[in-house]
């Protein structure tokens, strides 16, 4: 099997302990590093040797950085790769410059969904320091809507429906053979006692208009990568007396402390789906790109 001359991790990925092994057969050497660099050219100061890059979501590789690295011809995202404008890396310069980008999916969904399932439980029953209602009460009932109906979406359709929650969604358009119905975002923001986002990154569905349809004494979940909404929207809203489950990768992190201060939002202080199961599959996946790029 051919290898790679130089692989860097260029920053934290989460797979080096479980993945360098592998790794290490697929290049004549591996340079992992277990931090987040903290500009471009930290990041050119890594990979402008390298013809193999590793990359999380948190490290943007932009054009003017990898116009700059002419041996490389492999970037292996340790995170999914939903379509350009989602993506952290420039896209559109690897496929100028022949380098081939790889992404994965569906190694966090399951951490996702038992997050939100946790904490809407213990939001409406009372259980931590956030109670939704004066008296603990079930999800049974409790209308559920979904802005963004793929494969993590769809998975906490299913959890939310096993407790009774009544459940719908909108979606870029309606979902064939979907057993939940579908409805326009007004009128599902309208009728939910619960909004729940979940949606690639880089795109705002959530508004000031948006937050005004969905009323007051409702909760608002984010999922995935990076915020889905208008941030000082979202405070107004807030302020008005509703609530908020965020995890750590899910909000505006330059308005962190912003959200910490608040009593009616349960902000994770890590990212949901990212656990150590997740983190074994992400790099089982990423060595299998790269196995099948060098075969």
């Amino acid at each position: 099997m051919k290898k790679f001359d130089l692989l860097v991790m260029v920053d934290n990925t989460g797979i080096a302990e479980f993945a360098l092994p592998a790794l290490q057969l697929l290049a004549e050497r591996v340079v992992c590093h277990d931090d987040f660099p903290s500009d471009q050219e930290e990041i050119l100061g890594r990979i402008r040797e390298a013809d193999a890059v590793l990359v999380s979501w948190n490290t943007r590789l932009t054009k003017e950085v990898l116009s700059q690295c002419h041996k490389l011809r492999y970037i292996g995202l340790c995170c999914t790769y939903f379509d350009e404008k989602a993506c952290n890396v420039d896209i559109a310069c690897c496929r100028e410059r022949g380098i081939t980008v790889t992404g994965v999916s569906h190694y966090g969904d399951y951490g996702v969904v038992e997050y939100v399932i946790s904490e809407l439980i213990q939001m409406v029953k009372g259980l931590g320091s956030i109670s939704f209602y004066e008296e603990q009460r079930e999800l049974r009932h409790m209308k559920l809507g979904i802005i963004g109906l793929g494969t993590v979406g769809t998975m906490i359709a299913e959890a939310a429906a096993f407790f009774g929650m009544e459940v719908a969604y909108h979606n870029r358009s309606p979902k064939a053979d979907c057993p939940y119905p579908y409805l326009e975002k007004r009128e599902l923001l309208q009728r939910s006692d619960v909004i729940l986002v979940s949606i690639p990154r880089n795109q705002i569905v959530m508004e000031k208009e948006d937050f005004h349809q969905l009323g007051n004494h409702k909760i608002f979940i984010n999922v995935g990568v990076g915020p889905s909404f208008d941030q000082k929207a979202f405070e107004e809203w807030i302020d008005a007396g509703n609530y908020g489950i965020l995890d750590a990768g899910s909000i505006h992190k330059n308005c962190r402390q912003w959200y910490e201060g608040q009593k009616r939002i349960s902000l994770s202080g890590q990212v949901a789906g990212f656990t150590y199961n997740a983190r074994q599959r992400l790099a089982e996946k990423a060595v299998k790109n790269i196995g099948e790029y060098l075969a």
